[in-house]
Parts: structure tokens; sequence; C-alpha cells
């Protein structure tokens, strides 16, 4: 189904708070692939969300990583008040008791020092299938480092941004997938796709909507269409149900 390919950003953002329980309740429930953001409390325990501090989402704030889990907990999601900050345990036994099997979790893992609690927090479940890491940015390559090291069952990511010196068949070759932006130029070419297939590495590609100087937001539909064009195997996207409907009609 060409669906599998659309990926939801931060959860089901858009029809529930981002990063929230219910919002991977009802990807879960819908058999929707997902990707999520993770941060750790002062007391080591690792919760789902972008930003470090809280402020934006919930009716509190602070940073993460000063506040106890116990005062994280406190808070609610402004726009839901019946939702509180989504734990990586909550979200983990979710996963596991979800009768749909269907969907792939992507976590993105913020700081360096966040890995050992993530991992092991995930490490307490059967979920290597189901979960994949990634992270991004300056800490990238001693994220890979680490995680090659020390976690070597885990399927972990590479970082592909415009003009990045990973685009090599070594590089591809040490994860399990290839996760994929692109802002001022087409960055994202059928050349790259072909070399992840080639080595049975799939490739996820950014939806432009996320980064908002990118130059295909002028339209959006018309990379879509490239994209799947050079068969990609996931777009990370904010508008699932355009994406969605965009599948069926080119399906």
């Amino acid at each position: 189904m060409e669906e599998r390919k659309l990926i939801l950003h931060r959860g089901y953002k858009g029809k529930y708070p981002e990063n929230s329980f219910i919002s991977f309740e009802m990807a879960l429930k819908e058999g929707k692939n997902f990707e999520t953001d993770i941060r750790v409390s002062k007391d080591k325990v690792c919760f789902m969300a972008h930003d470090d501090t809280i402020g934006r989402i919930l009716d509190g704030a602070g940073r993460v990583s000063e506040l106890l889990s116990k005062e994280i907990k406190s808070f609610h999601y402004k726009e839901d008040v019946t939702q509180d900050l989504c734990s990586l345990k909550e979200l983990c036994t979710l996963i596991e008791k979800t009768k749909n099997k269907n969907s792939l979790v992507f976590i993105h893992i913020k700081k360096i020092e966040d890995i050992g609690p993530v991992i092991t927090e995930i490490g307490k479940y059967n979920l290597q299938d189901r979960i994949r890491v990634f992270a991004v940015d300056e800490i990238e390559e001693d994220f890979r480092r680490i995680m090659k090291g020390e976690y070597p069952t885990f399927q972990i990511g590479l970082y592909l941004p415009e003009n990045s010196e990973n685009f090599n068949a070594e590089k591809f070759e040490q994860v399990g997938f290839i996760w994929v932006d692109e802002i001022t130029i087409p960055w994202i070419t059928k050349e790259k796709v072909e070399l992840a297939h080639s080595l049975g590495k799939p490739f996820y590609a950014i939806s432009p909507e996320l980064i908002p100087e990118s130059i295909f937001n002028k339209d959006v539909e018309k990379r879509w269409k490239e994209l799947l064009e050079m068969n990609v195997d996931g777009i990370c996207t904010d508008l699932p149900g355009r994406l969605i409907k965009f599948l069926k009609i080119k399906e």
C-alpha cells in the first residue's frame, strides 16, 4: 500500500497534541508510522518532547533536564488538559500492547548524554523490530559511534543533510536506514535512493513544509510526486491528510 509511505511528524500532530499519548495511541491504532522526539528529566526519566523547555505546549515552565519527572507529570497540554507529557515507558508499553503491529516508530534523540537512559528504557521491551532511533546535526556522528559500539542490535539512522559527506556507500552500509532533508537544492535524488536500496537500506525524506525556508514549499505536492517517483520509502510530514489523499490519487 502506498499509504505505508506516510510518516507522521511528532506523533499524530494536527489531529492531536504533538507527541502526546493520544497522538501515539491513534497512530498505532491506525497502523501509521510516526516520528517523535525525546528529552530526559533531571531524574533520568525519558519523555516524548521536541523542545528542551515545556512552556510552548504545557501549562508550566522550565527545562525538561532541570525538572523532576513528578514535576513534569503535574503539567498538562494547553490544548488538551486530559493529556500530560508522555514518558518513553508509556510509549513502549503502548507499542507492546497494540494489536496492530504495522507501525514503525522513529525516535529522534536530541542529546548525546540521553542515549544511555533512552536505550536502557527501550531495551526493557522486545521492540527492536518496531523502533528506529536517529540523531541529527552536530551530535549525529558521535551518536552513530556510540550506538554501533555499545548498542549494536538497534536500528539506527544516518542523517543526510544537504551537501553532507555522508553520501557514500561505506556510510550507508553502517546503518539501518537513511533520514534526509533538503532546503536550497534538490538534494534528494534518484541516485541516492538507489544507492540506499542497493544496500538494503530504506530511504526516508523530510517533507518540505517541516523546513520553513525550503525552496519546495511553493509546491509541496509537486515535490511529493518527485520523491515518490524516486521510490523513497517514506515521507515525514505535518500534512498527513493531504499526503494520504495524494497517495490514493497516485494509486
